[in-house]
């Protein structure tokens, strides 16, 4: 069985909704759960990796991949691109407050790394460590010198991993109590200098 680590291609769109559910400890089910009636919110969340041109789309994506089967993968994107997505139609105001930890941890000037997750049966191989070190090679490709991620401090299992990779707290606010999010106390903005 051999791993590789490849760009995301649109047929991984499901795998992307479920990195981001996963990795995002409920904030992505806070800003789009109902916002389509009658879809589920995973569905939701594929059409949002659709919209080419914004950071949200799955080329911004990697994939680790066995024998054909996604095993997790990793979105990220230079954080300055941000300033050019379009809104999300499906996002209203009454959504937003619970982002306002992470839009005040901003990772400026940055390879920003929006999320990454692993199917259950991935864990513990030293998958998580490849996509990220292949996301610090894509930031240096592009210049960056710079990566940067949010966590939530009671995320035990990633805010190890992203330590003993050298990641190290730049910032921290409170969480929003939301009943979608799985985590209470901080969110961390947590960067790595290449």
């Amino acid at each position: 069985m051999e791993l590789t680590i490849r760009s995301a291609l649109p047929r991984d769109i499901p795998h992307l909704a479920y990195i981001w559910m996963e990795a995002t400890g409920g904030l992505i089910e806070a800003l789009y759960e109902g916002a389509i009636p009658d879809r589920q919110t995973n569905e939701i969340v594929e059409h949002v990796f659709s919209r080419t041109g914004t950071t949200g789309c799955y080329s911004n994506a990697i994939v680790a991949e066995e024998d054909g089967k996604v095993l997790g993968g990793l979105h990220a994107y230079p954080e300055e691109e941000e300033a050019a997505n379009p809104p999300d139609p499906l996002i209203d105001e009454s959504r937003l407050e619970v982002v306002m930890p992470f839009v005040e941890l901003h990772p400026t000037g940055s390879y920003y790394i929006f999320g990454i997750a692993l199917y259950p049966e991935a864990r513990n191989r030293g998958i998580a460590r490849r996509l990220l070190d292949q996301a610090e090679s894509n930031a240096k490709s592009r210049g960056l010198r710079r990566v940067s991620l949010h966590v939530f401090e009671k995320n035990a299992v990633a805010l190890s991993l992203y330590r003993h990779l050298g990641y190290e707290e730049a910032d921290r606010r409170p969480s929003v109590v939301h009943p979608c999010l799985r985590y209470d106390g901080d969110v961390l903005l947590m960067s790595k200098t290449l």
